[in-house]
């Protein structure tokens, strides 16, 4: 669904400026890449992303602005067919959201070279401006001094003490995009990863029950990029919200191993959903 909605932001972006995406260049040529420093998903219910069914038809609806010629911010809204229209007439509906945050890069020899820069061959005065700098920007900058994004609620039990640590090593064939740099989404599965190995270490929950935790919201904060095949550092904060042995907040911090610098924030609430009875005929009853 994060891929998805990048897709769509893509999408817009050459819609409104006239040149597709992947075809913007600055003054030196350097192609202009959509990088991502902020992503939220939030909206969903309990059931998390598993609120969709497979084979189910969905209406989305996207928004779009910069501030500057440099930053862009918007969100990808995910409303059940024959919905939208009423849902967009009144938005405290709470439908599933994705939003994003990106700034405009050039891009050049990997990851440690990469440069704010204005696209030259593009409209992007057609992109509507917004009044003021996304409040976005702000927030991961406040994530990247305190840990997380939003703190655990009083009263919830601590899974471990402090942070434990698990080494993720990139792959270049399955981790990379096509300019050479770690796919934002990757970095989610990252943590996910690191998530379960430290929550079935400790023993808490069943395997199989890790199968079908799902995330209700979650905000990543982005500060750099990986290196390929350089070892991550994922730092795993997890406990559970009081009263309710069920639902999860989880921090991660992700810093490359090489330099020890911090190229990701993220703070998750998630539900462990109640393992579905499989059926003989292979269906399962939830």
């Amino acid at each position: 669904m994060l891929s998805f909605a990048q897709h769509i932001r893509w999408r817009d972006l050459g819609d409104l400026t006239g040149v597709p995406a992947s075809g913007l260049r600055d003054a030196g040529d350097r192609p202009v890449y959509a990088s991502i420093y902020f992503a939220e998903v939030a909206g969903f219910p309990a059931e998390g992303l598993g609120a969709f069914r497979p084979d189910e038809d969905l209406e989305v609806a996207s928004t779009l602005g910069r501030f500057g010629r440099s930053v862009l911010d918007g969100e990808v809204a995910f409303h059940r067919a024959g919905t939208a229209a009423a849902d967009l007439e009144a938005p405290a509906s709470g439908s599933p959201r994705i939003r994003l945050s990106n700034v405009l890069v050039g891009v050049g020899s990997g990851p440690d070279d990469l440069r704010i820069t204005v696209p030259q061959n593009a409209r992007m005065e057609n992109v509507p401006a917004l009044d003021a700098e996304p409040d976005s920007y702000m927030m991961i900058k406040v994530a990247r001094r305190e840990g997380c994004f939003f703190p655990t609620p009083s009263g919830s039990r601590p899974l471990w003490p402090g942070a434990r640590v698990v080494r993720y090593t990139v792959d270049p064939d399955r981790d990379m995009n096509g300019v050479g740099l770690v796919y934002f989404c990757n970095y989610v599965a990252f943590m996910d990863v690191a998530e379960r190995t430290l929550l079935e270490a400790e023993g808490t929950y069943p395997p199989e029950l890790l199968d079908w935790r799902l995330t209700v919201r979650r905000q990543v904060g982005f500060y750099g990029n990986a290196r390929s095949r350089e070892p991550l550092a994922i730092e795993v904060e997890a406990s559970t919200l009081s009263g309710a042995g069920d639902r999860l907040v989880v921090h991660h911090r992700i810093r490359r191993t090489g330099d020890d610098r911090l190229i990701a924030v993220a703070s998750a609430e998630k539900w462990l959903r109640p393992v579905p009875e499989v059926q003989p005929h292979g269906g399962t009853v939830g």
